[in-house]
């Protein structure tokens, strides 16, 4: 039970015991000395008067202390490092325990420090990163975003919204992206809970499927290029070769010069060799799309080229905007899809819009055409709906693209037209 019991208690129980045995000693003194009452309490009272004084004032004394302690450390909880609540004491057990207090709050203060430095640098660090991270709070609104999250969404307003509203849901313990998300592309998310100041934060590392799955169907494409430009040249070049050889015996009399049945077929023969050929060679050119060597351009400068070349093309653009790209392979995509845009059968020139959103600049081409047949073929392998088409102008352009770091999307809505929008960052 006396463990249990407070310091007071315990203190007030050992003055009793002091007070008793005073008490007791005064009226032993009086019954020896066989004194009357008046000349006892008159002898006991000076003593147990004195003794009672200096018992409370020894109590007041060590809970004024045990205070002052608890004063230190309130103020040590709120960020106060001084020990002006126990200045009066100099020397002495509790100086003793001043000194070790000092020297703890000096401890606290310089891990502090440390710890809110390196707090500052893991937020400073997430901050250059190019993968996507958002810290939320305990209550699921967003605590801190960098910069790659902002151009992952639609919208880059995201003060005070909850994850809800930014799409995310927790299932199962791990982290989701709904359909209905306003995020430019599908990502997978990776968490991690750590504390601050007491309380639970997560922190969402955002990958891109589909930057996995670009890199893949690149590769992809690419050794079905090789393969293609191995196998069909091969078998080409030689058949190629072997119909001009014929024509030229031909004409050199080698071989009789009335047209029959055989020269016509060796003139097809040619025709379509060269076809494959030119056909295969434009495939090559995926295959072998150099890195971008991007330089700081101006939309000016692109407005002026494209002109020159579309000069029926409506050009809106209300601000002078810099940003870094490899000019030719912009230029080229832009060029490819201005030139679709005209093809579309509209009976009014398209459009080009230049616009800011964030750190992405976005230029969006538009007309008013009979819009895409058939979207989900935009990007299949060898797949045209025009009649001379090799089904490799789209995704050579969205190659051009990515090749910048930017995207390319279309949406198209049958006989309202189509919008071509190509997002690419300012910066290098």
């Amino acid at each position: 039970m006396g463990a249990k019991q407070s310091l007071e208690k315990r203190v007030k129980r050992y003055y009793s015991v002091v007070l008793i045995a005073l008490f007791t000693l005064g009226i032993a003194l009086t019954l020896t000395l066989k004194l009357d009452w008046f000349a006892s309490i008159s002898l006991l009272l000076p003593f147990i008067s004195v003794s009672a004084f200096a018992l409370i004032k020894s109590y007041r004394l060590i809970t004024d202390v045990v205070e002052r302690f608890g004063l230190q450390l309130d103020a040590l909880a709120n960020d106060e490092s001084n020990s002006w609540h126990l200045a009066f004491y100099e020397s002495g057990r509790v100086a003793s325990l001043k000194n070790d207090f000092a020297k703890l709050s000096d401890k606290i203060a310089k891990n502090k420090r440390h710890y809110m430095q390196t707090e500052e640098f893991v937020f400073e660090f997430a901050s250059m990163l190019d993968l996507p991270i958002v810290i939320l709070d305990p209550h699921s609104l967003v605590y801190f975003s960098n910069r790659a999250f902002l151009n992952s969404i639609q919208n880059s307003n995201i003060e005070g919204k909850t994850a809800s509203e930014l799409g995310l849901t927790l299932q199962d313990g791990q982290w989701q992206q709904q359909k209905s998300a306003p995020f430019t592309q599908r990502f997978q998310i990776a968490s991690q809970t750590f504390w601050r100041a007491g309380r639970s934060f997560e922190l969402l590392t955002f990958f891109s499927i589909e930057k996995q799955l670009r890199e893949n169907e690149q590769l992809v494409w690419q050794r079905l290029i090789r393969v293609l430009n191995h196998e069909v040249r091969n078998s080409l070049t030689p058949i190629y070769s072997m119909s001009q050889s014929l024509q030229t015996m031909k004409r050199q009399g080698q071989i009789s010069n009335h047209d029959d049945l055989a020269q016509d077929m060796l003139q097809v023969i040619e025709k379509r060799a060269q076809h494959l050929l030119d056909f295969v060679s434009s495939y090559s050119a995926f295959a072998k799309l150099p890195p971008a060597n991007k330089q700081p351009i101006s939309n000016e400068q692109l407005n002026t080229r494209l002109t020159a070349i579309f000069p029926e093309l409506v050009i809106n653009s209300s601000e002078k905007l810099h940003f870094s790209a490899d000019l030719g392979q912009l230029e080229q995509a832009l060029i490819n899809l201005i030139k679709n845009a005209f093809e579309a059968g509209s009976n009014s020139a398209p459009s080009l819009t230049w616009s800011r959103q964030g750190d992405n600049l976005n230029i969006e081409i538009s007309d008013q055409g009979c819009g895409i047949q058939n979207p989900d073929n935009l990007f299949v392998p060898f797949y045209s709906t025009k009649a001379n088409g090799t089904g490799i102008g789209l995704i050579i352009t969205r190659e051009l693209i990515r090749n910048q770091g930017g995207e390319l999307t279309l949406t198209s809505q049958p006989a309202h037209g189509t919008q071509a929008k190509v997002s690419v960052p300012c910066s290098a």
